[in-house]
């Protein structure tokens, strides 16, 4: 049986009309679906134009219909949108980072960062990288190993004793994370060409500047809301996750129990039989304890 592939394409909700009668043309059946502006069923490939925008590919000849699209239509080109918002001229190699766990009461806070090479894009497309919110837990692993084959890699991975301690020192998640961006971006700087660096923005840029180092502060750096759209801040945020839950999972191994990610009601069942089964003091080894999460144990 030949090998299945699933794409997803970010266009305009005005592009649904031309590209209907390209699948037409082409001997595909037109059929509803749900939530669609139509579905076209043909050899290898079902393609479903929802009405969000998204174009979503399916069977073994989607990657090959990708590429037709994309000639049709430039915005469908692998993250047509972020590279347009690069500098000019383009950075042959740059960097993105992001970071996962800050959010989450349990386990450690992740940050990771990817030196990005513009050879690469076909490669990350091909995987479908994107905002690892938006993708399963179960795919992250082969991402992971894929990724790191594609130029340097950095992840800084700060379990819950070093990041209370962290926090106690600095005062402020922010600071934090800064810091830990920052650090991420001078390894990646002395170990790749990157010549421009992109952040999923989370604080001020001049509290971020701050906690640069000397290299750092040498090159071109930008922070942008919704960062995740570009394939390297995609790559990175893929490998920031991918570390949280390697090291949640560690700690639940240690502890001989699940412990769930997020700061729901999960959390709290968790958090109530940890604290039964080994004292209250074994939170600062396996949580943020400042979260307002901890008064409730």
């Amino acid at each position: 049986m030949p090998p299945q592939h699933t794409f997803t394409l970010k266009l305009a909700t005005a592009e649904a009309p031309r590209l209907r009668q390209r699948f037409l043309q082409s001997g595909f059946e037109l059929v509803s679906a749900p939530h669609a502006f139509w579905q076209a069923k043909g050899p290898g490939c079902v393609a479903t134009f929802y009405t969000s925008g998204k174009l979503l590919l399916q069977g073994s000849e989607a990657d090959a219909w990708r590429h037709l699209v994309a000639e049709d239509v430039p915005e469908a080109r692998p993250y047509a949108r972020a590279l347009a918002k690069h500098p000019n001229p383009p950075p042959a190699e740059w960097i993105g980072t992001d970071e996962a766990g800050k959010g989450d009461y349990f386990g450690p806070l992740s940050v990771a960062g990817v030196s990005l090479p513009r050879s690469a894009l076909e490669v990350l497309a091909t995987l479908g990288v994107e905002d690892s919110k938006t993708l399963s837990d179960e795919r992250l692993p082969q991402m992971v190993t894929a990724i790191r084959a594609l130029g340097p890699t950095e992840e800084l991975v700060i379990m819950p004793a070093k990041y209370n301690e962290l926090y106690a020192r600095m005062g402020n998640l922010n600071r934090l994370l800064a810091w830990a961006h920052g650090k991420v971006i001078e390894n990646l700087l002395e170990r790749g060409a990157a010549t421009w660096v992109l952040v999923d923005q989370f604080v001020d840029e001049s509290v971020f500047r701050r906690s640069l180092g000397e290299r750092a502060r040498s090159v071109p750096l930008t922070l942008r809301t919704k960062a995740e759209e570009d394939p390297a801040v995609a790559a990175a945020s893929v490998l920031a996750r991918a570390a949280y839950l390697r090291g949640l999972a560690g700690l639940g191994r240690k502890f001989g129990m699940t412990l769930p990610a997020g700061a729901g009601a999960p959390v709290l069942r968790a958090g109530h039989d940890l604290v039964t089964r080994h004292g209250r003091d074994c939170l600062s080894e396996v949580a943020k304890v400042h979260f307002a999460t901890t008064q409730q144990f």
